[in-house]
């Protein structure tokens, strides 16, 4: 056979067995992907401005999630205008809970935590936003609670509620199923958290001050402790509890990435494509081993009042300067 044909056939075996390779690769993750649930954007039920409700609190005047006096104010505030922050270098995911008991619709976001990702830097920060914020709901809504948006207009709303109150631009939203994030732990082996001494009295069984190691069921008791303090710490405890698990992922061999995806993929809701899902992986993997999480909170301290408005125990935000956070501190801006 001559030189060329042999070349020939050489270069056309490794092109086919490439192709194989890639469409292999095309189908494992096919099947992957299908685990994911999906919202169509173009079909998303809304609330109609003209049905909108408000969650009427009971609750004494003394209690405040600051310990300030709850002082009334009227229905409206006059806002001040938020500009867009310069975001373009990030990608902003947004996590999103919900207290949704079986056979309910979309109900109002219980947890909402921005994943914020700088690919360049690897740096990472999630940032809780408080559900009882008092904001801005764009489309001729009433003010309201920020998690009122997600019920209303699910995440196209949310985005944009996002966008007009914080300056943020959310890339995608990925909502997550607390029930089923169980099952993600306990493939992780478990995750190590630091417990208080109240939060290891509350939770019991065997637990103590100081770092544990608690599974899938013990995590999601951590991540759900509302009754010894208040929502600021109980969205600590979820963030913990992501990152807790992040660590362990970043660790993984080939069977256990395999049997983590077969657990988490089908807890997951998003409206992310399968092409932005994709070009998203192949963007962090390369740096995922080396990413450094950062954990904030919004509103911080000092940056919000306690209000109550329209029935409603709410935290009013001052804007200016919670944007100011957002750009010096808490979102991974830096280029360094």
């Amino acid at each position: 056979m001559a030189a060329w044909k042999k070349a020939a056939v050489t270069v056309g075996g490794i092109l086919l067995v490439l192709l194989i390779v890639f469409g292999a690769g095309i189908l494992v993750a096919k099947h992957y992907l299908n685990k994911i649930n999906r919202v169509d954007e173009s079909t998303v039920s809304t609330i109609s401005p003209e049905d909108e409700a408000f969650e009427v609190d009971e609750l004494p005047p003394e209690t405040t999630n600051s310990g300030v006096e709850r002082p009334m104010d009227s229905n409206e505030i006059l806002w001040a205008p938020v500009e867009p922050l310069k975001d373009e270098q990030l990608i902003n995911l947004m996590l999103v809970g919900q207290d949704r008991r079986k056979g309910e619709g979309r109900q109002r976001s219980d947890t909402m935590i921005l994943c914020s990702i700088n690919p360049k830097t690897n740096q990472v920060s999630l940032i809780s936003f408080m559900r009882d914020l008092y904001v801005q709901i764009p489309g001729g809504y009433s003010d309201n609670r920020l998690n009122a948006a997600y019920y209303f207009g699910g995440f196209p709303l949310l985005d944009d509620a996002m966008f007009k109150n914080f300056g943020i631009t959310i890339d995608g939203n990925i909502e997550v199923d607390f029930e089923r994030f169980v099952k993600v732990i306990d493939v992780l082996g478990g995750v190590d958290i630091v417990l208080t001494a109240e939060e290891a009295n509350y939770l019991g069984k065997g637990t103590f001050a100081g770092k544990n190691h608690l599974d899938g069921e013990m995590a999601l008791e951590y991540a759900r402790i509302r009754a010894i303090d208040n929502d600021f710490y109980r969205t600590a405890r979820q963030r913990a509890i992501l990152e807790a698990a992040f660590k362990k992922m970043k660790d993984l061999g080939l069977s256990e990435i395999t049997a983590l995806l077969n657990a988490m993929l089908p807890s997951l809701t998003t409206d992310l494509s399968d092409g932005q899902i994709l070009a998203l992986m192949g963007t962090l993997f390369p740096g995922l081993r080396s990413m450094e999480i950062q954990s904030y909170r919004v509103p911080a301290d000092q940056t919000y009042y306690d209000a109550m408005i329209r029935g409603m125990a709410v935290l009013v935000p001052d804007l200016e300067r919670i944007q100011e956070l957002l750009r010096t501190e808490y979102l991974p801006l830096r280029t360094y």
